[in-house]
């Protein structure tokens, strides 16, 4: 066979390989890429800043507080996920709910948008550093107090664009495994957008009652209070985030109507990677796997949270999955209330952008509700009653 002959079956497979990856991964991987070089050149502006910085703070008259104080940290890694890797638990502070439904939309053509403004304002930063170095001493130490300002803006925005980068892989992928679904909240979020005068009862008509899961019971022993206990499982080894979740979750999941109160009480139940395996391998820290089947692996009488997603997330009645980006307070409890069997309140439908991957659409309907506006709702009498009322021994 002649060298032409190789070279043309070489390439067919090539063409065979690279059209049997989903056009949403693909587009990722190549977003990704961006953003890698993106962070690399980052990374190179702060080794410049810091060098400056400190030859400056080393001249005898340059009056304090030391400009290195205040450049504190390089570019942090990309987010990474994997078994046994908790994320930060940090304050949220509750978006402004503003005047009507709140839209959210994101895809790669959108987040390589971001990369690429960051990348301009980078590009701002480093002409100004050039202008620093020639200017007058007394000018140059206040140009680069600016300068590690605008660094320690571009640090937080790439922060911000990582998680937006597994939002988009988790989120994307979710859409291809499901699409009957995905078609479905579609339609309602088409219906939202023509602003429908009712648009709660058109969420509580698609989404339906609450899959309340037969392990939650209900504790009415002390008078004026009414206690859902929840039995949590966990093979987490980090005893401080179990302890601080716990808190979190059942300081979050409690409301007064009158003079009755409502709360939540989690039953914490330890577990070890060697009990769910068994004489199977057991996942390694960092590890990744199959959240599903992983979640599997545990007692049926009684909700998980485990670790090793990619972007946190929950399955109603059933598991909480911790990815390694930060989790907010309300986030945390917003997943819990998947667990006590809601469906989201807000709705992610989808368009298909082709080569692109697909486009995530999202619309909140109202403000007051954890499970319909999770950034800036709040657990409601509703909450509790509809889980009494669902519980499948009624």
């Amino acid at each position: 066979m002649s060298l032409n002959i190789w070279i043309g079956l070489f390439l067919a497979l090539q063409t065979i390989q690279t059209d049997d990856v989903p056009a949403f991964v693909r587009e990722g991987d190549r977003v990704e890429q961006e953003f890698r070089l993106y962070r690399e050149q980052l990374t190179t502006f702060f080794n410049t800043l810091r060098v400056a910085a400190e030859r400056d703070d080393n001249r005898p008259l340059n009056p304090p507080p030391p400009l290195l104080s205040e450049l504190r940290e390089a570019p942090p890694r990309p987010v990474s996920y994997g078994y046994q890797l908790v994320p930060n638990l940090i304050d949220e502070t509750p978006d402004n709910p503003g005047a009507g439904p709140e839209q959210r939309n994101y895809s790669w053509p959108l987040t390589k948008t971001y990369i690429d403004g960051e990348r301009v304002k980078l590009d701002w930063a480093i002409h100004d550093f050039k202008l620093a170095t020639e200017s007058r001493e007394d000018e140059r130490r206040e140009l680069l107090r600016k300068l590690i300002r605008d660094y320690r803006t571009l640090v937080t925005n790439q922060k911000t664009i990582d998680q937006y980068i597994q939002y988009n892989r988790f989120w994307q992928k979710s859409i291809a495994l499901d699409r009957r679904r995905f078609d479905i909240m579609t339609e309602v979020y088409n219906l939202l957008q023509e602003k429908n005068p009712d648009l709660n009862k058109v969420i509580s008509d698609t989404l339906g009652k609450p899959a309340v899961p037969a392990f939650i019971k209900v504790d009415t022993s002390t008078e004026g209070e009414v206690v859902l206990r929840v039995p949590l499982y966990s093979d987490i080894e980090d005893e401080a985030f179990l302890t601080k979740a716990k808190a979190l979750i059942e300081d979050f999941w409690r409301v007064e109507d009158g003079d009755k109160k409502y709360r939540v009480e989690i039953e914490l139940k330890k577990t070890s990677a060697s009990n769910l395996y068994g004489e199977g391998p057991v996942p390694e820290p960092g590890a990744r796997f199959e959240i599903k089947s992983h979640t599997g692996r545990f007692p049926s009488d009684g909700a998980v949270l485990t670790t090793g997603a990619q972007s946190t997330h929950s399955s109603v009645g059933r598991y909480i999955a911790l990815g390694k980006g930060d989790v907010g307070n309300r986030t945390l409890a917003h997943e819990f209330g998947h667990v006590l069997g809601f469906q989201d309140g807000y709705v992610r439908g989808y368009k298909d952008l082709g080569k692109d991957g697909f486009e995530i659409l999202e619309i909140t309907p109202r403000f007051d509700d954890l499970m319909s506006a999770p950034r800036q709702g709040d657990v409601q009498v509703t909450h509790f009653k509809l889980v009494i009322a669902n519980l499948p021994s009624n």
